[in-house]
């Protein structure tokens, strides 16, 4: 149902029982004109309103008041039963409803006030003018006057009831309607608890089988997960096998590389060393062309260290023989001149000379060696020298290797030389 439903089930209820309430005040009123006498008489026809038929009338209306209000609570309540039902929206229109019917409620009671207020008017009118005509007439019409009254109750309670009929024909219209929407309403309040409760139900199962289907799941997912564990461990096992195949691999591709980079290599050295055989042969000839060189040099500087040599032995031989002269001339030894002292320092200096070993960096330079000697020549000590270091080494070397050194015979001489300081220069 609907918000424009309500509210014009709402209207419906209401001209309904607008209609009623018309009915009901159409059957209440007296539209018979008064009878007007054909002739003159003495007599005046007059209608006597009755206090009780007037009140009774006040209580019928304030009756139907008290029904068209339980009518109207009736709508009401109905009106809020199905928008309690519906939504908050139908309350809505109900009110909006209920507010128009208050409306016209109210207008219908002014309008019916109205009606009574000029009604009584007019029945006040009438009953001046009759009060008027009956202390005139008070005897003549008292016959007529009751026959009047009784005729007129008659009316009255025939009006009544058919007013009470209406009424209560109204009543259970109402009843009936508001017991038939009342059940549509509880027909529609079960049907939607049925749906409400079916979805529940609907709902309950779908979750019972989504919990039934997540466990599936999950123990498929579980045993998934043992498979792809296995699988993975054999996945691992196989690419590490794989990486050792790659390796492998690697090692053979990288041997055939080294292979082939050895093979270029080895004929790059191939080359290499024919170039450089090439080179060495041409340097050994060169060599050999030097050291042939050098064979012819050291041949020469040998036939002239030898000459110098048989010069210097022969000189020696000669101071010999002179010494020896000298001491079988003369039986007391003479001190030695400074000429024969030169000349043994220079045999000692020629024979530590036979033995030093110089090379082309020592040209130009020289060291000073002190020697101390024995009587026969024997070299008792040699200092460390002062000049050039290599030469000094070299010159140290020469001395050792040449002691014993050649004395003389003259022990002064003898005593002249045995602590000397030698002066060795390389002649190259």
């Amino acid at each position: 149902m609907t918000e424009q439903d309500g509210f014009k089930k709402s209207i419906i209820i209401s001209l309904v029982l607008h209609v009623v309430v018309g009915v009901v005040l159409l059957v209440g009123m007296d539209f018979t004109a008064p009878k007007r006498p054909t002739q003159q008489a003495s007599i005046i026809e007059a209608t006597m309103i009755d206090s009780g038929i007037m009140s009774q009338q006040a209580k019928q209306l304030d009756a139907m008041r008290a029904e068209r209000a339980q009518a109207a609570a009736a709508a009401e309540a109905q009106a809020a039963v199905v928008e309690a039902a519906e939504a908050m929206a139908i309350q809505q229109a109900a009110e909006q409803a209920q507010a128009q019917a208050t409306a016209q409620a109210a207008a219908q009671e002014k309008a019916v006030a109205a009606e009574q207020a000029a009604a009584k008017a007019e029945q006040q009118k009438v009953a001046q003018s009759q009060a008027a005509a009956q202390e005139k007439q008070a005897a003549e019409a008292k016959a007529a006057v009751e026959a009047k009254a009784a005729e007129a109750k008659k009316v009255a309670d025939a009006k009544a009831a058919a007013n009470a009929k209406a009424v209560s024909d109204a009543k259970a219209l109402a009843a009936k309607k508001l017991a038939d929407e009342k059940a549509v309403a509880d027909a529609q309040a079960k049907k939607q608890a049925d749906a409400k409760a079916a979805e529940a139900k609907k709902a309950a199962d779908a979750k019972a089988q989504a919990d039934a289907q997540a466990k599936k799941v999950a123990d498929a997912k579980a045993a998934a997960d043992a498979k792809a564990a296995e699988a993975k461990k054999a996945a691992d096992a196989k690419a590490a096998a794989d990486a050792k195949a790659v390796e492998a691999k690697k090692a053979a591709e990288a041997k055939a590389v080294a292979d082939a980079k050895a093979a270029e290599a080895k004929k790059a050295a191939d080359a290499k060393a024919a170039e450089a055989k090439k080179v060495a042969d041409a340097k050994a000839a060169e060599a050999k062309k030097a050291a042939d060189a050098k064979a012819a040099a050291d041949a020469k500087a040998k036939a002239a260290a030898d000459a110098k040599a048989a010069a210097s032995s022969q000189a020696l031989k000669d101071l010999e023989a002179m010494m020896g002269d000298d001491l079988g001339q003369s039986s007391a030894p003479a001190a030695p001149s400074q000429g024969e002292i030169d000349q043994a320092r220079a045999m000692i200096q020629q024979a530590v000379e036979r033995h030093f070993q110089t090379s082309s960096t020592m040209q130009g330079r020289q060291c000073v060696v002190n020697v101390r000697l024995a009587s026969d020549g024997l070299v008792l000590q040699v200092g460390e020298g002062s000049g050039d270091n290599a030469v000094c080494q070299a010159g140290i070397v020469a001395i050792r290797k040449a002691s014993p050194l050649p004395m003389p015979k003259n022990p002064e001489l003898i005593k002249q030389i045995q602590n000397l300081n030698l002066t060795l220069k390389p002649r190259l």
